[in-house]
């Protein structure tokens, strides 16, 4: 008998802490992993008469369409959607939207919220664009084809799959979802598809309006060969939309910030190549800009204006050699005429401030320190031209020189082996693209261009004298 039972013992136990395993397994899946489809979808506000909520049985007993969505997310990459539910609509009309309603909250079970004007949900066209991958590899920052778009609905998806438009494979596991189509062929909208929707809000306040793009540099006049850059606010669901050619941006206008900030760190290698900067201007340029985005009214459009400086001087004097033309993303502040050759630059980490001999600048990107490396990184034209040394960008190469004199710096992003006048050094920390400007590490530069760093750590304020 005891023997018996030795031997079950033998069978049970693996068997028990089998199961042990297997909870503390599902206990370590993510939130969303855990997430079921919602059984019940909430519709209120004060842009409603007749709040209401609805089963799951109830929706199913609904009319039920089925579409198939063109989409795009903020990466951005391409993908298709399809799904079978009820028109967003119909659900609306139920709950007595009134003529008052401005802005729709969507809210998910896991806390995501999407706020959406019903202009741009339910009055503007949305479409698929069958072709909107079409020279695009997927990739969501090269535009399609909009050829041959098939006008959708928005609906509250009750079965649906993503990245495919085989009705076949959908499945009951996001929903309900919020799906919607593309009003062009480079909107991008997969961050408006709320998966798990348990809510919705109908709203009667008035939408606020994005803030107007600005450029850098600012217009006026600018030398041969100048990048422009564009940023807003957020850069992230708030695009840039902008025109050259003197016309009107809108929706169907070139993108310039395909790239949400969102997204920036961990995109870093490309992120200067697809929000790239606008030019090299080499001639009279007007550039229009305008920001558009989900749940709020478009900005007002802004125009900037850009002279290109003349090369005849106005002595009559031959003109000097123009110098090669940087293409480098970030304008910074250069030497002051007349200044003396020492400098002393004041930086500090996170801080977009600096001083420069006393005076006050503002760089058009913060300083910051790589983590992994432990060293500060700044923006390569900032500190460059602060030391009097020029600055040039290749693009086919990656790689930025730094020449100061017969003195030469060429480093590549990403790379930790820099040439030295030739020679081939390295470095323990790579620079970066980030957020469209190029940062390189600054003690290493410095230093090799004569200067001496200082850095406090309580106020984690950075010195450089040369």
């Amino acid at each position: 008998m005891r023997t018996d039972n030795k031997k079950w013992s033998y069978v049970l136990i693996p068997i028990i802490l089998g199961i042990f395993l297997l909870a503390g397994t599902f206990s370590l899946l993510p939130p969303a992993a855990a997430l079921a489809a919602t059984e019940a979808l909430e519709i209120t506000g004060n842009g409603v008469l007749h709040p209401a909520t609805f089963t799951r049985e109830q929706l199913e007993k609904m009319e039920q369409h089925q579409y198939v969505y063109s989409c795009i997310n903020t990466w951005p990459t391409k993908k298709w959607y399809v799904g079978k539910g009820v028109k967003l609509c119909d659900l609306l009309a139920g709950a007595g939207m009134t003529g008052e309603a401005k802005l729709i909250r969507f809210s998910s079970q896991d806390g995501y919220t999407v706020t959406l004007t019903v202009k741009e949900l339910l009055r503007d066209k949305r479409y698929r664009f069958p072709r909107f991958k079409a020279g695009a590899d997927g990739d969501g920052h090269v535009p399609g084809d909009p050829a041959g778009k098939v006008e959708v609905e928005p609906i509250v998806g009750l079965v649906s799959v993503e990245g495919s438009d085989n009705p076949g494979y959908m499945n009951d596991l996001n929903s309900f979802l919020l799906m919607l189509g593309q009003r062009t062929v480079t909107e991008q909208t997969g961050n408006l598809f709320v998966k798990y929707l348990n809510k919705i809000e109908v709203l009667t306040g008035e939408p606020e309006r994005w803030d107007a793009p600005q450029a850098n540099p600012p217009a006026g006049t600018v030398p041969a060969g100048t990048m422009v850059t564009l940023s807003n606010l957020h850069n992230d669901d708030d695009k840039i939309y902008y025109t050259t050619d003197g016309s009107t941006p809108a929706m169907d206008s070139p993108v310039y910030n395909w790239i949400a900030s969102r997204w920036w760190p961990a995109r870093a290698d490309v992120l200067g190549t697809i929000n790239h900067p606008i030019g090299p201007v080499n001639e009279d340029t007007t550039i229009k800009a305008v920001t558009i985005g989900p749940g709020k009214l478009d900005s007002e459009v802004v125009t900037f204006n850009y002279r290109v400086e003349d090369t005849e001087p106005v002595d009559g004097s031959p003109a000097a050699p123009p110098e090669e033309p940087s293409t480098i993303a970030e304008p910074g502040t250069g030497a002051v005429p007349g200044e003396p050759r020492q400098k002393i630059i004041v930086l500090t980490v996170g801080q977009r401030e600096a001083l420069v001999n006393g005076a006050s600048c503002t760089l058009d990107a913060a300083p910051f320190i790589n983590a992994g490396a432990g060293r500060t990184l700044v923006p390569v034209r900032f500190v460059s031209e602060a030391l009097d040394a020029g600055v040039a960008w290749n693009h086919e190469t990656r790689q930025v020189s730094i020449t100061d004199g017969e003195k030469e710096i060429v480093l590549t992003i990403g790379s930790s082996r820099v040439l030295v006048n030739g020679w081939q050094e390295a470095i323990d920390c790579a620079p970066e693209i980030v957020a469209g400007r190029t940062f390189v590490p600054l003690r290493f530069v410095s230093e090799t261009l004569g200067a001496e760093v200082d850095y406090e750590d309580e106020n984690r304020e950075i010195t450089i004298t040369g």
